[in-house]
């Protein structure tokens, strides 16, 4: 018979880590669309090729400001902007997010998030993981 215990080491069983992926799908609220552009380029005969959009992943998320964090400016031109960062929870099986990819909000109870765009900038990766956890920042067109 298999140990129902968890082994020494900390790492959890596999019917732990079930549980905790199960346990996580409610507290996804909102929904989005994590994607990737690709913008056209110069061809030879001097026209552009149209650029792609491609979908990497749309469906159940949370969404949520950071609070507890280090400030963090990035160069914009010759100055330093601030941009504010938030947290983006998705089911664990989503992968292939890389940074600068674009979320959007599709919905939420928030009505002045709905279809705002934010650009990644960290994904989270662990062995024992529940949610796939994504850095987003807000940026203004």
């Amino acid at each position: 018979m298999a140990n129902s215990y968890s082994p020494i080491d900390g790492s959890l069983l596999p019917w732990e880590v079930d549980a905790l992926r199960q346990d996580n799908l409610v507290e996804f609220e909102d929904t989005g669309r994590f994607f990737r552009e690709t913008l056209g380029t110069l061809q030879l005969d001097e026209t552009i090729s149209e650029g792609t959009l491609e979908v990497i992943y749309e469906g159940m998320c949370s969404f949520m400001p950071i609070v507890a964090r280090r400030d963090r400016f990035d160069e914009f031109g010759e100055g330093l902007i601030y941009q504010v960062q938030y947290r983006v929870l998705i089911p664990w099986e989503v992968t292939g997010i890389r940074i600068t990819d674009r979320f959007k909000i599709l919905t939420t109870r928030d009505p002045d998030l709905v279809s705002r765009e934010f650009e990644v900038r960290d994904v989270h990766r662990t062995t024992d993981i529940g949610q796939r956890r994504i850095t987003v920042h807000d940026i203004e067109r």
